[in-house]
């Protein structure tokens, strides 16, 4: 288990990317320890944003490919914990299917946190500092 909470919350670019790099080496190829391994994105999430730089491709693209493995779209839980990490990396990818595919899902306290989200940050998405 990590414990990316006790990182200080101002990093460089090239230590958050190694922690990223370990955060996918750790939880990549794994569904279980999910909620507490996005709890633990989140937190690298936030370090990422602090930088005020956007985050590299490379590590964009592995954290994608992690979120895509891990959804569940009917999970409150989870998808609060996505729709958090979206912003703060600018993850238009998995963001846009989210809400391509939010005609499909039950759960409505879940799209509610969707529609919410497409309100608060949908158009910009791709840049978490766009209002600054």
């Amino acid at each position: 288990m990590t414990n990316y909470y006790d990182l200080p919350d101002y990093m460089e670019v090239e230590d958050i990317k190694k922690y990223f790099t370990e955060f996918i080496d750790t939880y990549g190829n794994s569904r279980t320890n999910v909620e507490y391994a996005l709890d633990e994105l989140i937190e690298l999430s936030d370090r990422q944003w602090n930088t005020y730089e956007i985050i590299d491709e490379t590590t964009k693209n592995n954290i994608v490919k992690y979120l895509f493995n891990i959804i569940s779209l009917e999970s409150e839980t989870i998808m609060d914990r996505i729709l958090l990490i979206i912003p703060r990396l600018g993850l238009k990818i998995i963001f846009d299917y989210i809400v391509k595919e939010k005609s499909k899902i039950l759960n409505k306290n879940v799209i509610k946190e969707i529609e919410e989200s497409v309100i608060e940050y949908g158009q910009h998405v791709e840049n978490p500092y766009w209002d600054m």
